[in-house]
């Protein structure tokens, strides 16, 4: 599991710019049961053959996880990413996809499995 934290300072004109950081909270959510709500959202309102990868925790205001979405192939097992997706790390709920967003993981995922698909045989 990654961890990121957002830093929100801008980087000083000359010279570098000095961080330091001491991390705490408390998230309710477990990657797991993250994992299976991502997991349950795409197969209900995506596709079926799209699944997550490992996690990432996002720690700024509204902590969240964010998977990468990758569409899965029999065979061939998880061909290609083609989106990503965020769960609430505090209260559990999948963030919403955009009806953009939805439609571009559908394409994406049908032109590499197009590209994957055996030539169709000629009848005869």
């Amino acid at each position: 599991m990654r961890i990121v934290y957002e830093h929100s300072e801008t980087w000083p004109v000359d010279g570098p710019l000095r961080v330091e950081a001491t991390i705490s909270a408390e998230i309710p959510v477990s990657p797991d049961v993250a994992r299976r709500r991502a997991n349950g959202y795409l197969a209900r309102e995506v596709a079926l053959f799209l699944v997550v990868g490992e996690p990432m925790l996002i720690l700024n205001d509204q902590s969240c996880w964010q998977f990468p979405v990758f569409l899965q192939l029999r065979g061939y097992g998880n061909v290609a990413e083609v989106g990503t997706i965020t769960v609430d790390a505090q209260s559990g709920q999948v963030r919403q996809l955009s009806a953009e967003d939805v439609q571009l993981m559908r394409e994406r995922a049908h032109d590499i499995a197009a590209r994957l698909a055996p030539a169709a045989r000629a009848a005869g």
